[in-house]
């Protein structure tokens, strides 16, 4: 059994770093990083973590999925771009993996962070994220 977060971070993880369109738009590698990046990580890259909480069915969860894109470049187009192809990817997708079912991802928030150097360009999104916990209700139900 793996993780739950740890199965909804892979499967992210393989969408966005395998799709065609967004390595363009990164300039050809998906850097794709949990919670931070390692230190002189080679612009763009994203960062991507959970948050969870209880909901009022037990086996059901609801959060949100935090992402941050980070481009330097001398004007906002490459980082608009990345946020363009991450939209079409995330926003109202709904998928399975072993651990978790009926996933589903729903833009709710997002914009530019102000940043102290101005050609980094700082690019924060947040999407509701609900779920229904297969293997660890197995678990909890087993104990």
């Amino acid at each position: 059994m793996v993780d739950t977060v740890k199965s909804l971070l892979t499967y992210i993880y393989s969408l966005l770093t395998a799709d065609a369109t967004l390595i363009t738009a990164m300039g050809g590698t998906v850097r794709l990083y949990a919670t931070w990046a390692v230190t002189d990580t080679t612009f763009p890259y994203i960062v991507h973590r959970f948050s969870f909480r209880q909901n009022v069915l037990y086996p059901e969860r609801v959060g949100t999925y935090y992402i941050d894109l980070w481009s330097d470049s001398t004007n906002a187009e490459e980082v608009l771009s990345i946020r363009k192809r991450v939209v079409e990817l995330l926003d109202q997708l709904n998928f399975n993996t072993t651990e978790v079912k009926n996933v589903r991802l729903n833009l709710d928030t997002d914009g530019f962070v102000p940043e102290n150097d101005p050609e980094i360009w700082h690019y924060a999104m947040q999407f509701d994220i609900d779920i229904w916990r297969q293997s660890e209700l197995v678990s909890i139900i087993n104990r």
